[in-house]
């Protein structure tokens, strides 16, 4: 009552105050500790990378539908009254680095040779240097996006815990 709000376990009640959002973070490994959506540092493990959202993307594609179904329900599908809901398309997003590479292996090119380098951010002004800034994705609106060594579900709502 001090900020004149109340408790609700909605996912985003109040337009320009953020709500009780949930994300999913998760990746795929193996018993020995190779993580499929690591770009890893050695051709067997940016191999295995490539091959991981391969799959991962095949696997949204094909079933795209049963994930936008497990999101979808009122109060998640209806955020500030729809305007900040799941998208209808659960789309995966990689980064741009990524998507150079895909292009790249479209026109013929190697299955191998994407690294996935740091790079830095222009900030525009004179007075500050350049900021570096992960692989990630840092597109807060992306339902499925790449974080570095996983993905990152974020049209899950905070009313649905596992």
């Amino acid at each position: 009552a001090k900020l004149g709000l109340a408790v609700l376990f909605h996912e985003k009640p109040f337009a320009g105050i953020n709500g009780s959002g949930k994300h999913n973070n998760w990746s795929i490994g193996t018993d020995t500790g190779l993580n499929f959506f690591y770009p890893g540092k050695t051709d067997p493990a940016r191999e295995l990378f490539v091959i991981g959202i391969a799959c991962l993307s095949y696997g949204l594609m094909q079933h795209n539908d049963l994930v936008r179904c497990s999101v979808a329900h009122a109060g998640n599908d209806h955020r500030l009254g729809a305007q900040e809901a799941p998208p209808a398309i659960i789309s995966l997003y990689p980064g741009t680095g990524f998507e150079a590479h895909v292009d790249a292996i479209i026109a013929g090119g190697e299955l191998l040779g994407y690294k996935a380098e740091k790079k830095t951010a222009d900030t525009k002004s004179t007075a500050a240097m350049p900021a570096p800034c992960g692989v990630e994705d840092r597109n807060r609106t992306a339902p499925f996006p790449f974080c570095g060594n996983r993905f990152e579900f974020r049209a899950v709502g905070s009313s649905q815990n596992c």
